[in-house]
């Protein structure tokens, strides 16, 4: 895992005080292990651009700075080509008469970066109706658009994901301009009882929603409010399932900076869906990571106090070094649910984590055993339950 000190080489230049751009490339030493951290936090093409802007790619080693500046040309050319797709899915439906909210994705882009070629996008978040979900599944599979390989099938927030695959064959490269994007149709922004937690849905965004020019299209997107708590909830949810990227940080702390805030509708909005705890890990991490702007003084108390004290005691020991260092490939088993306990804010929320490892969702156990019906997963709870002891007994789920 890399060091501390060496993932804030790459965190450093992209601060929003903009500090230790010059000193983060002079005491760089292992530049192999520091970009294959910076790829898998998808950073690389941004810190092309910020090391070029401040005058010091020229100095980085030959091979270093090839893979940064392959890492953003090839960027380049995979957000041309999302862009246009961006459009064509909007357009389809459209067309198939489906209310449509993007999210995050290529309008998130155009307004907290300059140049589109700096962030990496993976893949379509939309958010739909859920009565008028199942029509635009079948408009975007009408155009070409096929079902991912079975992946977390138990997934109820967005239907299937769909792709264009066309027999692409992927390589392993993260920023190849080729690979398939897939696409989300979103009936919520997070799941109804997160992890067991007492975590529910935002109160109605689609009466917030605001039009934005989006390459060049109007386009309807969250408003800043619910925006602010969907990316929050998106890096901690991430955070706590061990796949958090710190670009994702990085989108919150430009955000938390660029957009004028309600922060009353934003504490009332969050303390309705009970997301409050997430809102602020995240902030608190951006700030620590990025130098983000913290909420007015009164709105940081209440989402401080709203934060289970042993959660807040793990961000402001563990927390920033956690999320600089974290690596998607390489989990810690029963850190996840360790942070989920951390998070809980009574006895009822830690019964519903307990029940939740023990008895997950029927469509988990489903896409977990590889089965043909739903029904079949019921069968499965004893073996489920078999293999959890087990693991328990070994050390490898956390002990609480």
């Amino acid at each position: 895992m890399i060091s501390l000190d060496d993932a804030r080489l790459l965190t450093d230049p992209l601060r929003l005080d903009v500090a230790g751009v010059g000193l983060a490339v002079a005491r760089a030493s292992d530049w192999d292990a520091l970009l294959t951290h910076a790829d898998r936090h998808s950073l690389t093409p941004l810190l092309a651009s910020a090391w070029r802007a401040a005058g010091v790619l020229d100095s980085l080693p030959p091979a270093a700075r090839a893979h940064l500046l392959r890492a953003y040309a090839d960027n380049a050319a995979r957000n041309r080509n999302i862009c246009q797709e961006l459009l064509e899915i909007h357009s389809r439906l459209a067309a198939a008469g489906v209310p449509h909210l993007v999210l995050k994705g290529w309008a998130l882009v155009e307004r907290l970066y300059a140049d589109p070629a700096e962030r990496v996008l993976y893949d379509h978040d939309l958010l739909v109706p859920e009565d008028r979900a199942q029509t635009g599944h079948a408009a975007l599979q009408a155009a070409g658009f096929r079902p991912l390989p079975a992946k977390d099938e138990w997934v109820e927030k967005h239907l299937p994901p769909l792709w264009r695959n066309d027999g692409y064959q992927w390589d392993g490269y993260l920023f190849d301009p080729h690979y398939p994007r897939p696409v989300e149709l979103h009936v919520r922004l997070w799941e109804d009882g997160w992890r067991g937690l007492d975590v529910r849905a935002l109160p109605d965004p689609w009466t917030r929603a605001v039009t934005r020019s989006v390459a060049g299209t109007p386009l309807q997107v969250l408003g800043d409010a619910d925006a602010l708590i969907h990316l929050a909830m998106h890096f901690a949810g991430h955070l706590v399932e061990r796949e958090a990227r710190l670009n994702q940080l990085l989108d919150l702390a430009r955000f938390a900076a660029a957009a004028e805030l309600n922060w009353d509708q934003v504490l009332a909005l969050a303390e309705a869906a009970r997301v409050e705890r997430f809102v602020f890990a995240s902030l608190w991490l951006a700030h620590a990571v990025f130098a983000a702007p913290l909420p007015p003084d009164e709105a940081w108390r209440r989402l401080r106090a709203r934060t289970p004290a042993g959660f807040r005691d793990w961000l402001q020991t563990r927390g920033a070094a956690d999320a600089l260092t974290s690596d998607y490939r390489r989990k810690h088993a029963g850190q996840d649910y360790r942070l989920t306990f951390l998070a809980a804010q009574s006895l009822a929320e830690k019964i519903g984590i307990m029940r939740f490892a023990a008895l997950p969702p029927l469509g988990q156990l489903q896409a977990k055993y590889r089965l043909r019906h739903r029904w079949q997963a019921a069968l499965l709870y004893p073996r489920h339950l078999a293999e959890r002891a087990w693991l328990y007994g070994r050390g490898l789920i956390f002990h609480h």
